[in-house]
This record gives C-alpha cells, sequence and structure tokens, in this order.
C-alpha cells in the first residue's frame, strides 16, 4: 500500500479554513435571496425543525453552539420577517417557546432545496464516495467533545 504523505497541522487547519470559506460563499449566495445570515438561516431551521410546541430559547442554544443573547438576537430578526412567532408558557410567564411560522417553514423548504442544488453543483467534481466519507467525517466531528 502507498503510503500518503499528510499534511502539517498548519496546512490541514489552513484547507479547512479555505474549504469552510468556500463553502460559506456557495451558501451565503442563495441565503441572499431569502435576506438571512448564515446564523438566522441555522436559526429558523433548529425552530421549523423542531416540535410542534416549539423550542425554548435555551434549547435553541444549546442546538446552534451559541450564547442566549446571541440566540434573542436571532429570533428578534425572525421575528420582525415573520419567519417565527413566540409563544409564552402558561407554566412560567418569563419562558418562550419559538415556534416557526408557515412562512418560515416554506422558507427553510425552498431554500433547503436552493442550497442543496448549488451545492451540488459547486461539489461536481468531488467523488460521491470522497463526498460520503466527508459527510462521515463532519458528523464524527461534530460529535467530539471540545474539553
Amino acid at each position: 500500500m502507498e503510503r500518503v504523505d499528510l499534511p502539517s497541522m498548519y496546512e490541514l487547519c489552513l484547507m479547512h479554513a479555505r474549504a469552510d470559506r468556500a463553502m460559506r460563499v456557495v451558501v451565503t449566495r442563495q441565503l441572499d435571496t431569502a435576506q438571512l445570515t448564515m446564523m438566522e438561516w441555522l436559526a429558523l431551521a433548529v425552530v421549523a425543525e423542531g416540535p410542534r410546541e416549539g423550542l425554548s430559547m435555551s434549547q435553541i442554544a444549546i442546538i446552534l453552539d451559541v450564547t442566549l443573547p446571541q440566540v434573542t438576537a436571532l429570533v428578534s430578526s425572525l421575528l420582525k420577517m415573520k419567519l417565527c412567532k413566540q409563544k409564552v408558557l402558561i407554566t412560567d410567564r418569563r419562558g418562550r417557546q419559538v415556534i416557526a411560522t408557515l412562512k418560515g417553514k416554506r422558507t427553510v423548504a425552498k431554500l433547503e432545496e436552493t442550497i442543496s442544488k448549488a451545492m451540488r453543483t459547486w461539489s461536481k467534481d468531488i467523488a460521491p464516495d470522497d463526498m460520503s466519507v466527508y459527510i462521515e467525517t463532519v458528523k464524527a466531528l461534530a460529535r467530539k467533545d471540545t474539553d
């Protein structure tokens, strides 16, 4: 078996940063049509794919791995665009559940389609087996603890 020369850690991190930036450009171009940022889209998709009764701000923060103030700002933007709504909890009036509106769900579905198409076009020269390995690797890395 032929030995593959492995990149140094700085080279690997540099390649990862370049790949991330390139992917973000592809996605951002699609999000511009809906006037959403990457984080707004991710927050909206998390809420739209969540339970019918909605998600708490804390749950959204955990899923997105961001702070509560960041979630508050994201949800405020989504509320202004009428892509989601908030429901006050009966048991604790301080608590809020965030629920995607029909407009929000339709926006997520449309963006999923357009972003998927753009990503397929962008990555068409990558072998399907390589893409599958990449996806499984990203899933495994996302599950890793940072401690």
